[in-house]
């Protein structure tokens, strides 16, 4: 951990990454809190998550494969700067008592545009700052970060908001999203040598599809991300009735229900940064995958509070384990040339499950309840583990990476 401290570079990426997090949080806060007090209409409220989702998957569609083209350190410092101006508009409007419901979700969807852009620039770039040895802890210790934010944002917001009103969170967030770009922008540029001609929308995104046929445990990785995304999907919209009838919960039991699932992944971070990286990755992976999965079917087989806080926990401690092992293995097996590409396919597959899970989730629910909803999505997890642990593609999760100069010979061979 103080080795990382001391790099100059990862610091300044660490505390932008912890603005970027709380300001992030700070704008879900109020977003929400605003456009239920305009409206009182929960159907607005659902609409901001389909605003961000259309909105990010959007531009993680059109924009994703030029981010090679592109200095990775721009990309993300101009995100977070517009991140800012956009939240800056519903502010001074809302100062000006002059506030509608559109300018919220302009907010939101400018925020849905810049953050898959910064999401895999970010990834991508970390590589060029740390040697492969501190890759793991500099991954663990930036999902630690955010998860801490997530921890801690919605407590602060709330006093925030009770004591000090809506516009000082308001400003808050422009501010704490402008400083992130700012020490963005001190960062060293990062953008690849390019190699021949430049290549057509359709032939970038074809290339980053072409890279999980090389390395298909890749495909494998991604595929079991997307079917976890679409479980979840289905079930976390619905955690405030699951706690509030299943469980017979009140708001506060809900509030620490939601907050074990950051906790659990604040201490897995803090745990993965401070340990050497696992040997067999492959059986952290897929363990982890599948004790997730067994989370979800206790939730819905035991309708004890107790039980769901510590489900909960353990699930935040899987989510993460598993997250910093897979976005370490792209950062060593993509070539530099090529990690914008293939970050957008991986984070587009993983981020079109989540509305879809969504959708026939809400549906499944009214049909046959939450318990069995619960289920269900436990099984889809937990079939997609004992797949993965038998497939032979995911034996090669623990070969070591390729040199440099292997990984542009397997792409043009």
């Amino acid at each position: 951990m103080g080795e990382l401290i001391r790099n100059r570079k990862f610091l300044l990426v660490w505390l932008a990454q912890a603005a970027s997090g709380l300001g992030g949080i700070f704008a879900m806060f109020i977003e929400a809190w605003l456009v239920y007090s305009i409206t009182g209409s929960k159907m607005a409220m659902s609409g901001l998550v389909m605003a961000f989702m259309i909105s990010s998957l959007t531009v993680q569609l059109g924009m994703g494969p030029y981010l090679d083209g592109w200095d990775r350190r721009l990309v993300m410092a101009l995100s977070q700067w517009s991140r800012a101006v956009g939240y800056l508009v519903p502010t001074v409007l809302y100062v000006l008592d002059s506030l509608s419901l559109w300018h919220l979700y302009l907010a939101v969807v400018i925020g849905g545009a810049a953050e898959p852009l910064f999401r895999s620039s970010s990834m991508a770039y970390l590589p060029d700052l740390l040697p492969e040895k501190q890759l793991v802890k500099g991954n663990a210790v930036l999902e630690g970060t955010m998860n801490g934010m997530a921890l801690v944002g919605p407590p602060l917001a709330g006093m925030a908001l009770g004591w000090l009103g809506a516009e000082t969170i308001l400003f808050a967030l422009v501010c704490l999203l402008a400083l992130s770009g700012t020490l963005l922008f001190l960062l060293p540029g990062s953008r690849p040598d390019a190699k021949g001609e430049k290549q057509s929308w359709i032939a970038q995104f074809k290339a980053g599809l072409g890279f999980f046929k090389v390395h298909p445990m890749l495909l494998g990785t991604a595929l079991l991300i997307m079917t976890a995304n679409f479980a979840y999907g289905a079930i976390e919209p619905l955690f405030l009735p699951y706690v509030s009838e299943l469980l017979g919960g009140t708001p506060v039991q809900f509030g620490l229900f939601t907050s074990a699932f950051s906790l659990g992944m604040l201490l897995g971070s803090l745990w993965m940064s401070l340990r050497e990286e696992p040997r067999n990755r492959r059986l952290y992976m897929i363990l982890s995958n599948g004790v997730a999965g067994l989370t979800i079917a206790v939730m819905g087989a035991v309708h004890l509070f107790p039980v769901a806080l510590l489900m909960s926990f353990v699930s935040g401690i899987c989510a993460i384990v598993f997250n910093v092992l897979n976005t370490t293995l792209y950062q060593r097996f993509v070539p530099k040339e090529m990690r914008g590409r293939v970050f957008t396919v991986r984070i587009l597959l993983a981020q079109s499950a989540i509305p879809l899970g969504a959708f026939l989730g809400g549906g499944f629910a009214e049909l046959w309840g939450l318990a069995p909803l619960f289920l269900a999505a436990a099984g889809v997890v937990i079939l997609s583990t004992v797949i993965a642990w038998f497939h032979p593609v995911f034996h090669r999760l623990n070969q070591p990476a390729p040199a440099p100069q292997e990984k542009e010979i397997s792409l043009s061979g």
